[in-house]
């Protein structure tokens, strides 16, 4: 466009800049800017704009301030948008402090935040569990007489359920009624799942009814948050019900759907020995089969542990070895421990030792409960086994500390 003749003009570049933006291009579109600075095409607050937009989706909101210097340079009066964009960049990269003292030197600036900047604040103090810093913001919207929205309410809502406050969180729910702000889908999603993480289905049910009273339809997120709270009460057969209806309400099934169901079958032992596809066996089939979904990662882990519990280790090592071969879905770290685990408890400890070395090379480290059981199948005086000392000497294992003393006691807490 540089090269133009006539020169396009500073709007045509501004929307060159926006084009990108929109297609997620942000350093291309850093870069069109910079070119269109460095040709003498002026900024506007438009093209500031993107710019500042771009430092902010690149995680250089440092940046960003030099945005906001070059407007007040350039006489550009800057908005609401870049003020928010700059905040919301902050908390994005964990500096929600940071953003509240932004909020605070621009009012004294003469900028008022509105429901946006005090909502993205909220929401990035709840993120980092600064959950009472959080009141103490809503508090002060409501001194300034700024009108909190759902997503103010549902920030807070989720800040409180994670804290373990939801009979707060429940309170604010009843407010949103008395100052008519409706409770979206999210908002009953939070409290849906903070009751079946306790394992409290009947609380989570009520919560259920109110969605649906409302007019607003189950989502597939609800209905996992309910299957895992069946799981959690060993439920399993509520829980396969659940998984079974969803398809009656229009609601597809997702990876994690399946993901839950094969931990419930796994933890209840309901692995089927005769080698058939039942439960377990047959959820992980199913799988592949339905909606063009694929196992992830965690679905290969659990149910390599189910096999390995029940002492089918061969075929969880078949397992471990499909899924990065047929469905490319690459072993982590806890999908090399689990298949270790199964090797040292059930089968020749030998066998074991080559994941290991693979494990390593791969840089992994064991967990505690690999070192545990490791140590307790060495002889005492072969502590300086090479093996051993290799877990040891890896830098992930160094910086976990871990040292033989508490090794027991961490075994005892699971896997991954």
């Amino acid at each position: 466009m540089l090269q133009m003749n006539p020169r396009p003009s500073g709007v045509k570049f501004g929307q060159l800049v926006s084009s990108l933006v929109r297609m997620k291009a942000f350093q291309a579109a850093f870069y069109a800017s910079k070119r269109m600075e460095l040709a003498g095409v002026p900024h506007d607050l438009y093209t500031l704009s993107m710019m500042l937009r771009c430092f902010c989706k690149l995680g250089r909101v440092d940046f960003g301030y030099s945005v906001l210097s070059k407007a007040l340079k350039l006489g550009i009066q800057f908005n609401d948008v870049m003020l928010n964009t700059l905040i919301d960049g902050l908390c994005k990269v964990g500096k929600v402090i940071e953003a509240a003292r932004l909020a605070h030197k621009i009012r004294i600036l003469g900028y008022q935040p509105n429901v946006v900047s005090y909502s993205t604040i909220i929401d990035g103090l709840c993120k980092s569990g600064l959950v009472s810093k959080a009141l103490d913001v809503f508090s002060e919207m409501g001194d300034r007489k700024i009108q909190p929205n759902v997503i103010t309410y549902n920030s807070l809502i989720y800040g409180l359920c994670t804290s373990s406050s939801r009979n707060k969180a429940m309170m604010l729910l009843h407010e949103m009624a008395d100052r008519k702000i409706m409770p979206d889908k999210f908002t009953y999603s939070i409290l849906v799942d903070s009751f079946c993480k306790e394992g409290n289905v009947l609380g989570a049910k009520v919560i259920l009814k109110m969605m649906i009273q409302r007019g607003l339809i189950p989502h597939v997120i609800i209905y996992n948050s309910l299957m895992d709270g069946y799981s959690l009460r060993s439920q399993v057969d509520k829980a396969r019900k659940l998984f079974d209806s969803m398809a009656n309400w229009g609601c597809k099934h997702d990876v994690y759907s399946y993901n839950i169901m094969i931990h419930a079958y796994c933890n209840n032992k309901r692995m089927d020995k005769a080698g058939r596809e039942k439960e377990a066996r047959e959820m992980f089939s199913r799988l592949s089969r339905e909606n063009c979904l694929q196992p992830d990662t965690r679905t290969y882990n659990i149910t390599i542990n189910g096999l390995c519990r029940q002492r089918f280790v061969d075929e969880a090592y078949e397992l471990f070895r499909k899924m990065e071969a047929e469905d490319s879905c690459v072993p982590d770290n806890c999908s090399y421990n689990v298949i270790i685990h199964g090797f040292l408890r059930h089968k020749d400890p030998l066998e074991a030792m080559d994941l290991i070395l693979e494990m390593v090379s791969k840089g992994f480290s064991a967990d505690a409960t690999t070192m545990s059981l490791l140590l307790e199948m060495l002889p005492k005086n072969q502590l300086d086994h090479p093996i051993l000392q290799k877990l040891l000497n890896s830098p992930d294992t160094k910086s976990h500390k871990i040292g033989s003393s508490g090794l027991s006691a961490a075994a005892t807490q699971g896997t991954c």
